[in-house]
């Protein structure tokens, strides 16, 4: 059974249209509206957040598997390796998504010990001392002004890469 799900999948996302970019960013959109609250940064679905490295790698997977079908993993790490290791991503790209994606789940798995649950993902205020609180259980000790840095520098990376890849 397990085989003919597989089958299935690869038929449906593989094996028809191509990849519809339109769509993806239409169903982007919603969710930007619907679960960020405005002038906040929530570690999965503002922009550059957790969801858009998601929606790229399977966008690429979406775009390349069916002639790759080495790109057609449901694990995010080993498929951003395979895109790269098909040269579908520069090293460069490749080396920016990996470490965005290994940090951004970093990043919400501290959140989650910060609040005390998986819902609220919203990155607290960096004048907080729950931002510091923050900033120590990831290893960044008082440099606050790093963790606020690297947040940058990890969603502009997304952005940038999504603009190259999903325009």
């Amino acid at each position: 059974m397990g085989k003919a799900l597989v089958e299935l999948r690869d038929e449906y996302i593989y094996g028809g249209e191509p990849f519809d970019v339109t769509a993806m960013r239409a169903m982007r959109e919603r969710q930007l509206r619907h679960l960020v609250t405005a002038g906040t940064v929530n570690a999965k679905f503002s922009p550059g957040g957790l969801v858009d490295v998601e929606y790229l790698v399977q966008a690429l997977q979406a775009r390349h598997g069916q002639r790759n079908v080495s790109l057609r993993s449901t694990n995010t790490d080993e498929a951003i390796a395979a895109l790269a290791a098909a040269e579908v991503l520069t090293p460069d790209e490749h080396r920016r998504l990996s470490k965005a994606h290994t940090w951004l789940r970093r990043l919400i798995d501290a959140l989650r010990i910060v609040r005390g649950n998986a819902r609220d993902l919203t990155v607290p205020p960096a004048d907080s001392e729950e931002f510091a609180f923050l900033a120590r259980r990831l290893g960044y000790g008082d440099d606050l002004a790093r963790l606020r840095a690297d947040l940058a520098q990890h969603t502009s990376n997304m952005l940038e890469l999504g603009k190259r890849f999903l325009t």
